[in-house]
């Protein structure tokens, strides 16, 4: 597919358009809002997830922990620290104690300020979702039952992307055993290539995230990509610190060129950013660029 034909993600009409791209494996085009879009909202708050919506960011990365009475909140660390004015695990609160804390500004740290917002329970997304976007659930091949069973509930099967890096015999075992599936995504890097042909037999994942150090990785090759973009689509990740080689969100900011750029070229079209609005921005004057005439 040509750069002008790509299709952006954000500018079809409805979730559904957006589903229906996803599942024809066509290669659309869209940012993954890590973590929502959390500027001006808290990240991984009931905001976060809103904004996304009312910009037609139909990917959605929200991270998950349990509570000691077993609730699923939203929440990326395995305490609360950074993220509210409060502290200890997670999995050593109960929900009622969670629910008194308050949600700090942004990304939180020790000089962010708080917020009236509070930690959201998964529970308290669904609604929201439904319709409007898909949720990858990060942090939560270890909850695929639990999530199984809720989703199973709200009828949300075509909401959740679920992804894990995890051998195929135990993908398998999963999948076979559920008469109906979330949609997948599988984790792939030099590391696992060699089960890429019984991965795209036994389980067509929906996507496929590419993990690189360098260009040179050979999950990288002009080979593996063809094999790629004839089964799923791709992911990459521009997060900072991520197994992106460097094209990252800083170099972005910078040299969107080098840095989401560098993704959209190679056909890569699901790419997970902290500036969802600043890549679809540049995406489309990109685009606008590589039209023909």
């Amino acid at each position: 597919m040509s750069l002008n034909q790509q299709k952006l993600g954000w500018q079809l009409a409805s979730y559904t358009d957006f589903l229906k791209a996803l599942q024809e494996k066509q290669q659309l085009l869209t940012p993954v809002a890590h973590r929502g879009l959390w500027n001006p909202a808290p990240e991984n708050s009931l905001p976060a997830v809103q904004h996304c919506i009312d910009h037609h960011i139909y990917l959605i990365e929200l991270d998950m922990q349990v509570t000691k009475d077993g609730h699923i909140v939203l929440m990326h660390d395995t305490t609360v620290d950074r993220t509210t004015n409060g502290s200890g695990e997670v999995d050593e609160l109960t929900l009622s104690e969670i629910k008194q804390l308050s949600l700090k500004e942004l990304t939180g740290g020790p000089n962010a300020k708080n917020t009236n917002e509070k930690v959201p329970t998964l529970l308290e997304v669904l609604p929201m979702i439904k319709g409007k976007a898909m949720i990858n659930a990060d942090k939560a091949w270890k909850l695929r039952h639990e999530l199984y069973e809720l989703v199973e509930q709200h009828d949300l099967f075509d909401h959740f992307l679920l992804k894990s890096d995890r051998p195929v015999k135990q993908l398998a075992a999963f999948f076979d055993s559920n008469p109906r599936n979330m949609p997948y995504m599988h984790k792939l890097s030099d590391n696992n290539l060699h089960q890429l042909d019984l991965l795209l037999e036994t389980i067509s994942p929906t996507a496929i995230e590419l993990l690189f150090y360098t260009e040179d990785d050979e999950v990288l090759s002009d080979a593996v990509i063809a094999k790629l973009k004839g089964h799923t689509n791709l992911w990459g990740n521009a997060l900072d610190f991520a197994e992106n080689a460097r094209h990252s969100d800083s170099l972005s900011l910078l040299d969107p060129d080098k840095g989401w750029g560098w993704f959209i070229d190679r056909g890569i079209s699901l790419v997970q950013t902290n500036y969802p609005l600043q890549f679809m921005a540049y995406a489309e004057k990109k685009m606008k660029i590589n039209e023909p005439g």
